[in-house]
């Protein structure tokens, strides 16, 4: 007896349904991989939390190790892994890398640890005002950083000019000169004091405006709202005092506010005969006047201040986007910087 397949069906026939266990059996593979499918998901975020939990005291500690060695750098690349590995308190990897790129006091770096601590004052928005007047205040000091790397670079640049007006003056005078100065490559190609002067004046304006700005990160209310000790309180003082004197230098040593005194001269008398002629109203009109003027040249003062602020920060994103195309990428490591004192919440 020979075994007979059953006929094949009609073309364009559906094929039968399965019945009873088999259906259940279908239901059960379909909801099974619905299931997997969905949570697969959530799956994948609580490994990825766990394995960045566990690796967060690792690298902290990492990182530490190469603070305190001295490896800023190093420091700077390690904290810049917690940017990721950091969900409970972002705004530590931000400030930690900052503070450790700040350290190297390189030029390009300092942009990146600016860039760093902004956005760890951002991230810390709902922090204390002790923790957010860490950030501020390393904030401030990276600014004065690149400040008194602008200013060391005026200054070279101020001597080279005075060499190159030295030489022409004694070339042009018949005495004997030093014909480096003028030739310092060997091929001909003379300095132009004009470029020279205008380079001079450009970075100390660079150094003014960086200085002016970290004094108005330092007046922001932060610090102000925490419980400083008197110690800290003087040391804040300080630095605003010694920030104004770098102004004060910085601007005095600019070419075009050099020569100036017979005019400031001539405003020192102008300004006394306004003060003979208040005198003249009485005392207490004068005591009035002077409280008002003086409140006028502080308003003017901080005025002038977020002036100069701004145009700091806009200098700072002209020189990034020039060494974007230049270079096509970040300046300084790519990476945020690190707490300048090694751990998670000092300032340097």
């Amino acid at each position: 007896m020979t075994w007979t397949p059953p006929p094949a069906p009609p073309p364009g026939a559906r094929a039968p349904r399965p019945t009873g266990a088999a259906a259940l059996r279908a239901a059960r593979l379909r909801r099974r991989r619905w299931w997997l499918l969905g949570t697969l998901p959530v799956v994948l975020v609580l490994l990825v939390l766990g394995v960045t939990l566990a690796l967060r005291a690792p690298v902290a500690s990492l990182a530490k190790d190469r603070y305190d060695a001295g490896d800023t750098e190093g420091a700077a690349s390690a904290y810049g892994l917690q940017r990721t590995l950091n969900l409970v308190e972002p705004w530590k990897a931000h400030y930690n890398h900052g503070t450790a790129l700040a350290r190297t006091e390189d030029s390009w770096s300092l942009y990146d640890a600016i860039r760093s601590l902004d956005r760890a004052y951002d991230l810390a928005e709902n922090e204390s005002p002790e923790e957010r007047c860490m950030i501020q205040t390393n904030l401030s000091l990276t600014y004065e950083i690149q400040g008194d790397g602008d200013m060391a670079y005026a200054d070279r640049k101020a001597a080279e000019l005075a060499l190159v007006e030295e030489a022409i003056a004694a070339r042009d005078a018949g005495r004997s000169y030093d014909e480096d100065v003028l030739d310092p490559y060997g091929d001909g190609t003379e300095p132009d004091p004009d470029e020279l002067r205008q380079d001079v004046q450009d970075w100390y304006e660079y150094a003014e405006q960086e200085y002016a700005t970290a004094e108005q990160i330092r007046g922001w209310p932060d610090c102000g709202e925490s419980e400083q000790t008197p110690e800290q309180q003087e040391q804040d003082a300080a630095a605003r005092q010694r920030l104004q004197g770098k102004q004060q230098q910085a601007q005095d040593s600019q070419p075009e506010n050099q020569g100036g005194g017979d005019t400031q001269e001539g405003e020192g008398e102008g300004s006394e005969g306004d003060e003979q002629s208040d005198a003249s109203g009485g005392e207490g009109s004068e005591g009035e006047d002077q409280q008002s003027q003086a409140e006028r040249e502080e308003q003017q003062r901080q005025e002038q201040l977020e002036q100069q602020g701004s145009e700091a920060r806009d200098e700072q994103e002209r020189l990034e986007q020039e060494y974007r195309d230049l270079y096509g990428d970040e300046p300084g490591t790519g990476t945020d910087p690190g707490d300048s004192s090694g751990g998670g919440t000092k300032n340097w």
